[in-house]
Formats: structure tokens, C-alpha cells, sequence
């Protein structure tokens, strides 16, 4: 039997190599992937960046490479970007059996549902609804960070020391972020409401959160995400 595979959405500011820490314990039972969102982790931007093309993007990356039924695992941003995978998958799908139906070879097709994901599991995600950031904290993040605001975004981060490896790559994909993507997160991604799509999801989703996130505060996750 095949392993379940799971594939890893980064936070903003990370990258694929985020997920190095993780990865290790459980690629022993699982198949595991990582991704790099365009314009993160030193990936290409061809274009402007939405929630609904970074989530084209990896609905597509995962149909590359032939996977069907993962779990979905995104962290912060990549947790809104997972929420609108499903979506989208959900509404490919919706759209393969009404295209099913018509021709009458339902049957044959063998569709039921979404075949891309069975699972998602969001790690402190930005909410489906609008995630809640200061002023000044939005005009910090929208521009390109030298060494010292890098070393500050990180530290504000964490509440627990890391180790001197993955310290070391905090600050470096926090230099890997394309301005236009940087820009697209903090000015429309985090406000981008999919909380009407995201109710409908037919799936299991399971919610990780921390009362001691500076970020993505427990409080959010209550009031924004669980409605959602």
C-alpha cells in the first residue's frame, strides 16, 4: 500500500526548507512534499499574485506529480492558501460531474468529490476572514527588510529560542520574498475573504493554535477561523 503523502504550505516570510524541522518525523510513514509558493523561497513570480492563483499553483503541483488524496498542511499564510486549494478543488470537482452528468458517463468517470485532498490540517492559519494587523506592522512588511528589521521580524516571531540552524533560516527566507509578492500578502492576501467558500468545505480539517502565538493569536483563530 501506498503511503499517504502530505504536502507543506509555508508561513510568510518562510519557504519549503521551513518545513525541515518537521519533516523528519514523519517521512518514515508518510510520503512528504514541501512546496515553495511563487514568489517565496527564491521561486519565480510570473505573474500578480492572488489567493486563488497561489492556490492554482499548487493544485497544480500536486496534479504533476500524480498525487491524489493528501493531506494538505499549511502554516499562517499557507493555511488561507490551503483553505482556497480546497475550494477550488471542491468547485474542479463540482464541475467534472455536472460535466459527467450531462454527457451520461458518470458511472464510467468514477467521480466522487474531490480526489485532491482528504485531509487539511492548519497550523495557526490566517483566517478565512480578515487577518487583523497593525498599521505599522503593514508598512514594515510591505518593503523590502534589511539585516536588522529581518533579525526583528524573526525574533517578534518566536517564543522559544531556536536552535542556531533553523534561526540561521528564519532570516534567510525571510530575504527570499519578491517585493510584488511581499506587497500582494500584506496588502490584499490577509484581507481577502473566503469564509462564505470555505463553510462549505466537505472535508475533515483540523485546527492547530498556540495561546502563546504572537502572530496568529488564539484569539483570532476563536473569533476569525473556527466560524469559518
Amino acid at each position: 500500500m501506498k503511503p499517504v503523502t502530505i504536502v507543506f504550505l509555508h508561513y510568510f516570510g518562510g519557504s519549503k526548507e521551513s518545513w525541515n524541522f518537521v519533516i523528519p518525523f514523519l517521512e518514515k510513514n508518510y510520503h512528504c512534499v514541501a512546496l515553495n509558493l511563487p514568489g517565496f523561497g527564491g521561486s519565480l513570480l510570473d505573474q500578480k499574485p492572488t489567493l486563488k492563483s497561489m492556490a492554482n499553483y499548487v493544485i497544480g503541483e500536486i496534479r504533476s506529480l500524480a498525487i491524489n488524496d493528501c493531506v494538505l498542511i499549511g502554516h499562517s499564510m499557507g493555511g488561507k492558501v490551503a483553505v482556497e486549494v480546497a475550494v477550488q478543488a471542491a468547485v474542479e470537482a463540482a464541475v467534472k460531474v455536472k460535466i459527467a452528468v450531462q454527457s451520461e458517463v458518470q458511472d464510467a468517470l468514477q467521480i466522487s468529490g474531490n480526489d485532491l485532498l482528504s485531509q487539511l490540517i492548519l497550523v495557526a492559519p490566517s483566517p478565512p476572514s480578515v487577518e487583523d494587523m497593525p498599521n505599522e506592522q503593514r508598512r514594515v512588511l510591505r518593503e523590502l527588510q534589511d539585516d536588522e528589521q529581518v533579525v526583528k521580524n524573526v525574533d517578534d516571531a518566536i517564543v522559544k529560542d531556536l536552535n542556531p540552524i533553523a534561526y540561521e533560516l528564519a532570516l534567510k527566507t525571510q530575504g527570499e520574498i519578491e517585493l510584488s509578492a511581499r506587497r500582494w500578502w500584506v496588502d490584499e492576501g490577509i484581507s481577502e475573504t473566503i469564509g462564505s467558500d470555505s463553510k462549505q468545505l466537505d472535508l475533515p480539517i483540523t485546527v492547530i493554535a498556540s495561546k502563546t502565538d504572537p502572530a496568529i493569536t488564539y484569539e483570532m483563530t476563536i473569533k476569525e477561523t473556527m466560524p469559518n
